[in-house]
């Protein structure tokens, strides 16, 4: 390997040799010019680091000069004689990964994972994770978010900020949805730990919701069902009479109902699986009066602001019973928790409730029981179902029986009450 002493005449007068050259510079020590078969020439440097001989590469002549080639290797010999490996620095650099951001791994964690959820549980968790986490996190590196950050945006949730309510149930929510994004990322080797790990539910949000309704109570309801612009009072009294689940409710359509069966398709359930409901005798009355209301719609509780699209929301009614009734807490899921807790009363056995839910837990389904018990128990939902449609009769009945003149005349009162408070509204919800 001849050693020269480089200039810019020179090296541009170089013939392409046959065989790969290498020349080294008389003027700086460790400068070298790589002159290829191919004609390319590549100053290099070449150092000796922990007793191993090594070469690093600055750049090919002539968009590097020989000027600037001999000033690069005066500073890298600087960095070996202060026990720094340039070519080491070199590789970490060039393997170093991309800075992800929060909002990218968010964004494939909502397109990788998430559409496999059901519909309501897909929603809520596109919910949390674009008006909840992206906002205040989105632009964050990954790496750089820490415990003290997730604990602020959380305990902000769980104990109110501003004008917001206290929310410790949803702030834990928001921990666990957040948990599995993290996880989500170090599974594809894009984060390397989960930081809300370090951080703890908030106890108060952990509580389960156990708040069920009495027979008073499930009177002084049917009225206010009665008092609200159809479809909304049909859902409200189906939610009581089948138990099943709001969004599943309110999409039903008259294609999925076959005698007394009503199916409700696999992408509407949670667990994903078809779910056959009976309906009771006093089910089929609620629904035969939708009939003329739904005219040619394919749902059976049909927008009443959109054309052939199922209704989408009866928030506004709730809140109006809450404001307007002695029921201040009241909230549609708890029509299914009285729904199971009277068939509970009722004596039917716990694995029929459970199916009748569809509630894996309660029907006592574990992945074995699952693949081996293929009974549809359709005979003894049907059994169950019409026992409480008898029952919930008798119940409604018994406010002209058993109620005083007093109590009459107090609920006469309410109903007066929210009667006006519907005059005063406006709008419709869809």
């Amino acid at each position: 390997m001849p050693k020269v002493r480089l200039d810019h005449n020179m090296i541009s007068g170089l013939d392409n040799p046959e065989q790969p050259i290498e020349y080294y510079d008389k003027v700086e020590r460790g400068l070298m010019l790589r002159h290829s078969k191919a004609g390319t020439k590549t100053f290099c440097y070449r150092y000796r680091f922990r007793e191993k001989n090594k070469r690093y590469t600055i750049g090919e002549f002539p968009g590097i000069g020989l000027a600037d080639a001999r000033k690069k290797v005066q500073k890298l010999r600087v960095k070996v004689n202060d026990g720094i490996d340039p070519q080491a620095e070199k590789d970490k650099r060039k393997y170093k990964k991309e800075v992800i951001r929060f909002s990218e791994l968010a964004k494939e964690y909502k397109e990788k994972e998430v559409p496999h959820k059901s519909e309501n549980t897909r929603k809520e968790y596109i919910r949390i994770v674009d008006v909840e986490l992206v906002p205040k996190l989105g632009e964050y590196p990954i790496d750089e978010i820490g415990k003290h950050l997730i604990i602020d945006i959380l305990d902000d949730k769980a104990y109110g900020k501003g004008d917001s309510d206290p929310a410790p149930r949803m702030a834990n929510s928001i921990r666990t949805r957040l948990s599995r994004i993290f996880n989500f990322g170090i599974e594809r080797g894009l984060v390397k730990n989960n930081p809300v790990r370090q951080t703890s539910k908030y106890p108060e949000g952990e509580k389960k919701r156990d708040r069920y309704y009495s027979d008073e109570e499930i009177r002084e309801l049917w009225n206010y069902f009665e008092d609200w612009e159809a479809p909304t009072p049909s859902v409200f009294k189906m939610l009581l009479i089948t138990g099943q689940r709001k969004t599943e409710t309110m999409h039903m359509k008259w294609n999925d109902i076959k005698g007394d069966i009503w199916t409700i398709s696999p992408d509407m359930t949670k667990n994903k699986q078809v779910h056959q409901v009976v309906l009771s005798d006093f089910a089929q009355e609620i629904i035969q009066n939708q009939r003329s209301r739904s005219g040619d719609s394919d749902y059976v509780f049909e927008s009443p602001v959109r054309d052939n699209e199922p209704l989408e929301s009866i928030k506004r009614a709730k809140e109006t019973i809450q404001k307007h009734s002695n029921i201040e807490d009241f909230r549609p899921h708890d029509l299914r928790r009285t729904f199971a807790t009277n068939l509970a009363k009722l004596k039917v056995d716990r694995t029929v409730l459970g199916k009748i839910l569809n509630h894996k837990g309660l029907s006592g389904d574990s992945q074995v029981t699952a693949i081996y018990d293929r009974h549809s128990y359709i005979e003894e939902k049907r059994e169950a179902m019409n026992k409480w449609g008898r029952r919930l009769k008798e119940i409604l009945q018994e406010y002209q029986g058993d109620q005083s003149e007093d109590k009459a005349e107090k609920t006469g009162a309410k109903i007066t009450h929210i009667s006006s408070a519907r005059n005063l509204r406006t709008g419709n919800e869809g």
